[in-house]
């Protein structure tokens, strides 16, 4: 639909961020008699959080919860899907993704809203930031501030806030790290967020990389107006990640660094910087490297880079739309009034993620203690009891959660952790009994999105203590895991010595030498090498004499 002036080059290919197809059994159905919930007392009313009033959208892979006007919310989430559409064109398939766990969206825009979610150990950071992105392996949260009119920078000026840009840059963080399976280097997301976060989008054209708005006036978040006269960091401290001050100084540099690379002085440092890219996924940053693929050294990189700031020369993406064509209108989506349970848990699983554990268990238990027992809150409950240590509680919140079966992968992970607790202290090795017990939510975490390698860890755990050899259709399902994960070096090793331990050499012998392929810590490469070696002694040994 929108014809490119300029081909955008798809910088996602870089390094060892590899997709494997698969597929996946059915968990087996259980009939399971009704659970009886926990009880809590309220000795005291000021304890309990009061009901508070929320907007509430879902859309796909996303929940919006809202303190700002109905007015402004259904702005943003016709900008959001305007947004999308536009990705879509550019980048087919960035955005999509089968995901059971819908991220979190919280616009706030009264008292205190985003102040409560700031991360315990970013707590000056209140003026210098309007967006903040959570994550773990299993979900994610963005939290924007539509109330702050300025943002404090490292010099302690200020420059305006702009909520969209806040949330363009904290989407595009949750993308890329979706994408790459994980956190890419520091300043390499912090360069692409920064870059990304300056798209601008209309229903008749996508402007992408562009610096300024177009007819000579700075942008908010432009990296030469921010730079113009800082003192810049060394190459080393850059690509070291961000220091504990000048932190938005280190952002914008990296912004300038990414976009220089990709865009500027003719593109001339484009290839060296995919190559440089994908040398530091296997080693450090080192300056050799960095001359062997940029041809300069790291003091005439940041000489370059000082004069890029002063005089930015470079080739933004312009798509324009086909005449009679353009983006496609935002899809119809009901706002409404937030029920308890849903504000309760999308408030409390922000804050638990921010590091907030006592506000986050207060926000969660107020709606159940007033009679709310949604599936999503149970389990939301059950993950948070889990982290306090109180396990019993937390195993029959669980256990509800998945007998009114919730979409929660880590809910059904957590809940074999505590199968697998109970059985260690009962009997080594494992019976039948137990093993069967603990699968069924093993498998349904594997038939949820997104996965988690820790399913498989703990998968192949159980087999290597159970008291029975696994059939090959159930070992099948521990090589999923290094399917999807394949440069989890902690999962490579249980299960290549799983498959070691219970007589499957040939798939032993593969994971060992991929093991040696994928370590970067010594230590690691050693013990892989040393399970080959010992696996191709053994597969060229004589059988033992009957």
């Amino acid at each position: 639909m929108l014809a490119p002036r300029s081909c955008l080059r798809c910088w996602l290919g870089v390094g060892a961020w590899l997709t494997f197809t698969f597929t996946r059994a059915e968990p087996p159905a259980a009939e399971s008699p009704p659970i009886e919930l926990p009880k809590f007392e309220v000795t005291d009313s000021r304890v309990l959080p009061p009901m508070a009033s929320w907007h509430y959208a879902s859309i796909p892979g996303f929940e919006i919860l809202s303190s700002i006007s109905v007015s402004q919310t259904k702005r943003f989430a016709d900008n959001f899907f305007l947004l999308q559409a536009a990705i879509n064109e550019i980048m087919p398939g960035f955005t999509g993704g089968n995901v059971t766990v819908p991220t979190s969206l919280i616009l706030t825009g009264r008292g205190n809203d985003f102040e409560r979610f700031m991360p315990t150990e970013r707590g000056d950071d209140r003026y210098r930031t309007n967006s903040l992105f959570f994550d773990d392996p299993e979900r994610g949260a963005i939290v924007v501030d539509f109330a702050l009119s300025e943002i404090l920078l490292d010099d302690n000026t200020t420059e305006e806030a702009d909520p969209y840009r806040g949330f363009y840059k904290e989407y595009f963080r949750y993308l890329i790290r979706r994408q790459s399976g994980g956190k890419p280097p520091a300043w390499f997301e912090e360069g692409l967020v920064q870059l990304f976060a300056s798209i601008d989008v209309t229903k008749k054209w996508i402007n992408f990389a562009m610096i300024g708005d177009g007819f000579g006036g700075p942008r908010t978040g432009d990296f030469n107006r921010q730079l113009s006269r800082q003192h810049l960091l060394s190459m080393p401290e850059l690509f070291a990640g961000p220091p504990a001050e000048r932190t938005a100084n280190w952002a914008a540099q990296s912004y300038a660094f990414v976009h220089l690379c990709l865009y500027g002085r003719g593109q001339k440092y484009q290839k060296g910087f995919l190559k440089f890219l994908t040398r530091i996924g296997q080693e450090p940053p080192t300056e050799e490297i960095f001359k062997e693929c940029f041809g300069i050294d790291f003091h005439a990189m940041a000489f370059e880079l000082r004069g890029y700031i002063d005089f930015t020369d470079y080739k933004s993406m312009q798509f324009v739309a086909k005449k009679g064509q353009a983006l496609p209108d935002a899809p119809t989506f009901t706002l409404r009034d937030a029920t308890d349970a849903e504000s309760g848990r999308i408030v409390g699983e922000a804050l638990r993620l921010g590091g907030h554990t006592s506000e986050a268990r207060l926000a969660l238990i107020a709606p159940y203690i007033r009679g709310e027992r949604d599936a999503r809150l149970l389990a939301a409950l059950g993950l948070a009891e889990r982290i306090d240590g109180k396990n019993a509680r937390a195993r029959t919140f669980l256990e509800a959660a998945a007998q009114a079966k919730v979409e929660r992968p880590r809910a059904y992970f957590e809940l074999a952790r505590l199968y697998v607790e109970e059985a260690a202290v009962i009997a080594a090795p494992f019976t039948d009994a137990q093993v069967a017990r603990i699968l069924v939510p093993l498998n349904h975490a594997r038939q949820q999105r997104p996965p988690m390698a820790q399913v498989y860890g703990l998968l192949a755990a159980v087999w290597a203590q159970a008291a029975r050899t696994p059939s090959r259709e159930e070992f099948s399902a521990v090589i999923e895991g290094v399917q999807i994960f394949p440069r989890s070096t902690g999962l490579v090793w249980r299960v290549a010595t799983l498959a070691a331990q219970r007589n499957f050499p040939p798939e032993a012998l593969a994971l060992a030498r991929h093991g040696v392929k994928i370590s970067r810590d010594p230590a690691d490469r050693n013990r892989f090498e040393t399970l080959v070696h010992a696996l191709e002694r053994a597969a060229v040994s004589p059988p033992p004499s009957p």
